[in-house]
């Protein structure tokens, strides 16, 4: 029974200067290395941060991958090699029992969410580079394209060449941009273009946003980021009449845990109740049923709800995902710790880690 791992990130501040050397009238975007440092030392001169320096700094949590600093023993740090050696990943993943990962860079927002044709350039960079970083290993290493919803005009085209070109198996889609919600007409072309090829959006969400963003505390930041911003993008596909134009979406949802759709899902229901009579154009049925058939949701190995979870939304759209090799992930032993649960069956198991994988790509 082959394992899927839908989550995983690379260390992509290490190398900013590789990955986005830009040419022609971008060229000045290019980020410049300060110092020589490398990896975790690494330092960059750029103006590729949508949410600006003092934001980064009360998010700032580099001590848990200072190889010196030996957090929690080091193993953390250790780790962070997966990020951007690509032997030494398969190797992990082998002792983790997975066969097929999805990757995602660590500064998602940097190429998805930059305004106008730069944000198409910083995407097009990102997606080439990666594509050459899992070069020969493409059959077990599945890298998410990124896509520039900053500049919606170049997004269907970058979708084609992800999918034509690269070989690329699902894309991402942001919760929101600086300027728009997920609802906004400028995304039409997008979604459709998806829904014609098959392929599913990530919505994998930055930990930064216009709320979380007042707060100086990381530790605030960290738990708050993720389910906010998830938040916003699924009310605006769902409320915003997306799931109902779209019908064929597949929109996966990230780092928020199975148990959190559950919330808003009861929530939007609650709510239709009234506002259905005039306040609800967009959508001709109960929220929980877009919910049902467009939504997937991935879940923590030890997340207390996890059968409630799948009772209640939907046991064949939960996903197994390790957030490899993040400082918060369960990663050695997600698999092991999912496998040896005691209040989900069996099957629900194969399901999560195998079978709904298989069914979201069509394998």
């Amino acid at each position: 029974m082959a394992v899927f791992d839908m989550d995983t990130h690379l260390r992509d501040e290490y190398f900013l200067d590789e990955i986005y050397q830009l040419e022609g009238e971008f060229a000045k975007f290019t980020p410049r290395r300060v110092g020589n440092g490398k990896l975790h030392y690494a330092r960059f001169e750029h103006k590729l941060d949508p949410w600006g320096s003092d934001v980064g700094k009360h998010f700032n949590h580099q001590l848990v991958y200072d190889p010196e600093q030996k957090w929690r023993g080091g193993r953390v740090a250790e780790s962070q090699r997966g990020g951007y050696d690509m032997d030494y990943r398969l190797a992990d993943n082998d002792r983790e029992g997975i066969d097929f990962q999805f990757i995602f860079p660590t500064y998602i927002s940097f190429p998805t969410l930059q305004e106008g044709p730069l944000g198409s350039a910083l995407v097009r960079a990102y997606n080439d580079w990666v594509k050459k970083l899992v070069k020969g290993k493409e059959e077990r290493l599945w890298p998410v394209a990124m896509m520039p919803a900053g500049h919606p005009e170049g997004m269907v085209a970058e979708l084609r060449r992800a999918v034509h070109e690269l070989g690329f198996k699902a894309a991402h889609l942001v919760p929101y941009t600086l300027t728009r919600t997920l609802d906004d007409p400028a995304y039409e072309p997008f979604y459709a273009e998806a829904a014609k090829l098959g392929v599913p959006l990530f919505l994998h969400p930055p930990s930064f946003g216009q709320l979380v963003n007042r707060f100086n505390n990381f530790y605030a930041m960290h738990v708050l980021g993720r389910p906010l911003n998830c938040t916003a993008g699924l009310v605006a596909l769902t409320i915003g009449g997306v799931f109902e134009r779209h019908p064929d979406l597949n929109v996966v949802f990230f780092e928020v845990s199975a148990e959190w759709i559950l919330y808003w899902m009861h929530r939007m229901d609650d709510d239709y109740k009234n506002m259905k009579f005039g306040f609800a154009p967009n959508i001709t049925k109960l929220p929980s049923e877009y919910l049902k058939k467009n939504c997937w949701v991935t879940c923590e190995a030890d997340e207390r709800m996890l059968a409630v979870a799948i009772k209640e939304f939907n046991e064949d759209r939960v996903l197994m995902a390790s957030d490899y090799p993040h400082f918060d992930s369960e990663f050695p032993g997600t698999v092991k710790e999912l496998r040896a649960r005691g209040d989900i069956s069996a099957k629900q198991k194969e399901k999560i880690l195998t079978e709904n994988p298989k069914q979201l790509l069509r394998l």
